[in-house]
């Protein structure tokens, strides 16, 4: 799992990167945010566009030739559609689970499995003017964080978020494998407070969100296999019971299957070398 100081993990959107023209990222790792992107749909994809579950926020401008259209949305909970315009450029921005300060007239609960079209100057004063006369990726990044650190508010007391941080950095550890009740232990919070406290941050239950990142771990290695994987061998790194469970769980949230999903990623800018794998054949 790749890591930084504060977060477990860089989230993927495998379809997004697969389906889409000059796909582009900054990884910033700072301020909640894990990486700003960027990509255009110069025509519509042969497959259908798909979002996959990955605990976190996604603040999307798509940029046309006379107007941006902002949109936002929290994870979804299984592989959804996901749909973009032809012809807009679009410069997304996707916050670590936990991470997104949300404008007053916005909460977390309502963006789960949703999108929502917003005013995108909530954000930050006159920030989709600024963005539409930015010219790349790196400008329009340093723009948004700009306007970003002014614009934003703490959203929880700071005993909340201490403890909210600590639970999601266990979860991580334990590769989305430790109880409710073991956490109510390390912390000292009775088990019905740490999940009204995580569900607060997250619109989603600790349980769900240890899900989601299982899933998330099974992309970043299979994306990032020089060899092909032994599913069962697969399933015991990523925290699963067995290979049934991780199968299950993928189809879910990938609408593939695993088999599938590495036929799809083969010879793709997905699928970086050099990283070792888990061995043998799908």
């Amino acid at each position: 799992m790749r890591k930084s100081d504060k977060y477990g993990m860089m989230p993927v959107q495998p379809y997004l990167i697969l389906g889409t023209d000059q796909y582009q990222t900054i990884v910033e790792q700072g301020d909640g945010i894990s990486h700003f992107y960027h990509f255009v749909l110069e025509e519509k994809p042969q497959n259908e566009m798909t979002a996959v579950p990955d605990g976190s926020v996604d603040l999307l401008f798509g940029i046309g030739e006379n107007d941006i259209r902002t949109f936002i949305g929290g994870t979804v909970l299984s592989a959804k559609r996901w749909e973009f315009e032809e012809g807009r450029k679009y410069f997304g921005v996707c916050f670590q689970p936990g991470g997104c300060h949300l404008p007053a007239a916005l909460s977390i609960g309502d963006l789960v499995n949703n999108d929502l079209e917003i005013d995108g100057n909530l954000f930050g004063t006159n920030l989709l003017e600024k963005l539409a006369e930015a010219k790349d990726l790196e400008s329009r990044s340093t723009i948004f964080l700009q306007e970003y650190r002014r614009a934003r508010t703490e959203q929880f007391p700071n005993h909340i978020g201490t403890l909210e941080q600590y639970m999601r950095m266990r979860i991580y550890e334990e590769k989305g494998n430790i109880s409710i009740k073991a956490l109510a232990e390390e912390t000292g919070y009775s088990e019905c407070y740490i999940r009204r406290i995580f569900r607060q941050a997250h619109g989603i239950s600790p349980k769900n969100f240890e899900r989601f990142v299982r899933f998330q771990n099974v992309l970043h290695i299979m994306n990032h296999a020089s060899n092909r994987l032994h599913l069962d061998e697969l399933a015991q790194e990523c925290g699963y019971f067995d290979e049934p469970h991780m199968m299950k769980d993928f189809k879910s949230f990938a609408g593939v299957t695993p088999q599938s999903y590495n036929k799809m990623i083969e010879g793709t800018k997905l699928r970086a070398a050099g990283t070792d794998a888990v061995s043998q054949a799908i």
